[in-house]
């Protein structure tokens, strides 16, 4: 089976990725999340993940555009 090769990402792939919009909301909702641990009714530890919402991924983005910026001047 032939590798494929990867095309390198240019800076507006990048910017592309860093803004919101319905195609990054699309492919980053569900994405990310984290892990809590909680008792059951019967007090057993289980585990409750929740996604990160997409208010903070935006925000996330936001900083790392803010830096990129900051880094390039």
């Amino acid at each position: 089976m032939a590798r494929r090769q990867m095309a390198t990402p240019t800076a507006d792939h990048y910017l592309e990725a860093l803004t919101p919009s319905d195609d990054t909301k699309v492919e980053y909702m569900g994405e990310f999340s984290m892990s809590f641990p909680e008792f059951d009714e019967d007090g057993e530890e289980v585990s409750r993940t929740i996604n990160v919402p997409w208010t903070t991924i935006k925000e996330i983005m936001a900083a790392i555009r803010s830096r990129a910026e900051q880094r390039s001047a």
